[in-house]
């Protein structure tokens, strides 16, 4: 009898990062950072700087910490399926989740960031 292969459930980490509104958004920042920092050497060089010690705590905290994510790692488990339920809900109420940033962009053509900004800054300062 042959067995069946069971997918595990994905991460909600990975389904978040899979929503074409998310990853296009991140597409165009990446696109932006990247030619920003060809056009300015000097940022450039800060940049490349910043990246390297990002990546070597990165490291040293990944390290410490598997331990802990090992012991806790059901725990993770049932945390993630609460996770995946929940965003099942919000991708139901946002549609635009699953719409690149392009298209995102064109269903708000009236919208003016800075008005937004100044009208909901008690938001970003608290």
């Amino acid at each position: 009898m042959a067995s069946v292969a069971v997918d595990p459930q994905p991460s909600v980490v990975t389904r978040v990062i899979s929503l074409p509104l998310v990853s296009s958004t991140y597409d165009l920042m990446s696109s932006a950072y990247l030619s920003t920092k060809d056009q300015y050497p000097y940022l450039k060089s800060v940049c490349e700087m910043a990246e390297k010690g990002v990546k070597t705590i990165t490291s040293v905290a990944m390290t410490s910490a598997l331990p802990i994510i090992q012991k806790l790692e059901p725990q993770i488990a049932v945390a993630n399926i609460y996770a995946c339920k929940g965003l099942d809900r919000i991708e139901e109420r946002l549609p635009i989740l699953n719409q690149p940033s392009t298209q995102a962009n064109t269903c708000f053509p009236n919208l003016d960031l800075d008005v937004c900004l100044k009208n909901n800054s008690r938001f970003l300062t608290s």
